[in-house]
């Protein structure tokens, strides 16, 4: 995996991008909490070229003050991948980031040859609403974004750096992120998708982890009765991050669908 740093819209973000392998080109967008290069990316990037952006005001993308509601967080992706030269790709986004895709895709329904959204935010439901996750402790969000809170990775988001320079860039980090997300889900993540999504044309895969209870698995169905061409996938033992919790079951699933 490389990291570069791409100039975008004449050079109002300058924005830190992990990219690797060769193929076809697969954009994918992370989620409210962050961007990390995790076995999920690195094993689809054994067969497809992989692009993942840090969000401006993520990582070490900059611009964060010039992307001041969801709008402009989906013409900066327009705008990144006008920047890569990206054209009849496939796009991947998970959870904020999965709204994002379901978007970008509505917005440029011919530049994407499939769309791919694991347990995208982007609905809202009174009946089984999405939790606040600015209202959550760090061990209430592992226990509602996991099925086993004993999975590595769960545990890799509980654990605390003992070296209080690391706790501090972490906390750093963490806030960044956090105050990113919120300009576009916050108080709710329903900024009016459900108007568009009809616009989506790509053939789309909405995958989501039975056990997820941070955002229910019954916006599974609804993804997939708005978007025409879906089909919709549920992965037995994982909750809001299949992609980690069972990598190898979401990897065959996404893979079949990008072909």
């Amino acid at each position: 995996m490389e990291e570069k740093m791409v100039s975008v819209a004449n050079g109002r973000f300058e924005v830190q991008t992990l990219e690797a392998g060769t193929g076809d080109d697969v954009v994918f967008l992370h989620g409210a909490g962050g961007l990390t290069w995790d076995p999920f990316l690195e094993a689809l990037s054994q067969k497809y070229h992989v692009i993942a952006p840090h969000l401006p005001g993520t990582g070490e993308s900059t611009g964060g003050e010039h992307v001041f509601d969801h709008h402009d967080g989906f013409y900066f992706y327009l705008d990144f991948m006008d920047a890569m030269g990206l054209d009849q790709v496939h796009l991947i986004g998970h959870s904020m980031g999965g709204w994002m895709a379901a978007e970008v895709a509505a917005m440029q329904p011919r530049r994407f040859e499939s769309v791919t959204l694991l347990s995208p935010s982007g609905l809202w439901s009174d009946d089984y609403p999405v939790l606040d996750i600015w209202a959550m402790l760090p061990n209430e969000i592992a226990e509602a974004v996991f099925h086993d809170v004993n999975h590595p990775a769960a545990q890799m988001m509980l654990a605390v750096p003992s070296d209080p320079a690391e706790l501090g860039q972490l906390q750093i980090q963490q806030t960044k992120t956090g105050s990113m997300a919120a300009k576009f889900m916050w108080p709710i993540p329903d900024k009016g998708l459900k108007n568009r999504i009809h616009r989506i044309t790509s053939p789309t895969l909405v995958l989501w982890g039975a056990s997820d209870k941070l955002a229910p698995v019954q916006y599974a169905a609804d993804f997939g009765r708005l978007i025409e061409s879906s089909t919709v996938e549920i992965i037995k033992e994982a909750g809001h991050l299949p992609q980690l919790e069972q990598t190898e079951a979401t990897l065959e699933k996404v893979l079949a669908h990008l072909g």
